[in-house]
């Protein structure tokens, strides 16, 4: 089966990208949800991340505030690499779970930070959703309520959007207009299926 990694920048759509797939009836798979159920209250994340980063990070219906861990753990490269080393072995075992138990000709996972962990080796294709950074800051601000200092911070843990553009092996530029995304998916539905037929995948 054929393994379509979709990335891109904080604000550019990846979202609605994997919702269109998935209203064609492509499986899609997102690390992003995946993360946020192991670290729910019986996830087998949730004491480790406390332990880890302490109990201020929790809401008060004991929940994990990720607003609040992405503050502590985006001042520090070690701390964000100390998450990582809790979260990502249990994503991907998750996620290769999903994969595995998925039949159709192609699926889709979506990766926030599919180059940065250098998960593009795990895909036979990388598929990033791109916009200008105008616009993913005011997307986010608009989405999440966060200030442009904080958005600012986030794409600064993020890879250049440049570099993330040529390491791309397909980008759908997200500009708002359904009609044109829409074809753009369609058009790439396709791509995928026939790629799903050559004997490597």
């Amino acid at each position: 089966m054929l393994r379509v990694g979709l990335t891109g920048g904080i604000g550019c759509g990846k979202s609605t990208v994997a919702n269109l797939f998935s209203e064609l009836g492509v499986p899609v798979i997102d690390t992003d949800i995946i993360a946020h159920q192991i670290m729910m209250p019986d996830g087998p994340a949730y004491q480790s991340v406390l332990d880890k980063f302490g109990y201020d990070c929790l809401s008060a219906d004991q929940t994990i505030d990720r607003k609040k861990l992405a503050s502590i753990v985006f001042k520090s490269k070690e701390q964000k690499q100390q998450l990582e080393n809790i979260l990502h072995p249990l994503i991907w075992l998750i996620a290769e779970q999903q994969i595995n138990d998925t039949n159709y000709p192609y699926c889709v996972v979506v990766v926030p930070l599919l180059f940065e962990g250098s998960h593009q080796t795990r895909f036979n294709s990388t598929l990033v959703v791109d916009c200008a950074e105008e616009e993913q800051i005011k997307r986010v601000s608009i989405r999440d309520s966060r200030t442009k200092a904080e958005i600012s911070a986030i794409m600064k843990n993020q890879i250049q959007r440049s570099e993330r553009l040529s390491l791309a092996d397909d980008i759908i530029y997200n500009l708002d207009t359904n009609d044109s995304l829409q074809t753009d998916i369609d058009t790439l539905h396709q791509k995928y299926i026939k790629l799903s037929q050559q004997p490597d995948n």
